[in-house]
């Protein structure tokens, strides 16, 4: 299993799946009837159907890996993701 911990700026992965913590708040989200719940969850599955491989931009302050995401949306409008990854087993070294 990948260990985030060891990810460097520049690092390429590949997103696997929806980590769990993020599937579960969506279903809360759903079941509180938030707009827009689960955006996390829903945007990582449209990464991983449209461009798994990722590249990690940055390491915060607290030693947290981050990715930047382009995503075509249903309109063909650019969106931006910024994700930190945080769990390990939704993930690969590409």
């Amino acid at each position: 299993m990948p260990d985030r911990t060891k990810l460097h700026v520049g690092d390429v992965i590949r997103l696997l799946a929806v980590p769990l913590a993020d599937i579960e708040q969506r279903d809360r989200e759903i079941q509180e009837g938030l707009t827009d719940a689960g955006w996390t969850a829903n945007a990582i599955e449209r990464i991983i159907v449209q461009c798994p491989l990722v590249t990690i931009d940055r390491i915060d302050e607290y030693g947290m890996p981050w990715f930047d995401a382009e995503l075509k949306s249903e309109a063909g409008e650019t969106e931006y993701h910024s994700l930190a990854v945080m769990d390990d087993d939704s993930w690969a070294y590409s």
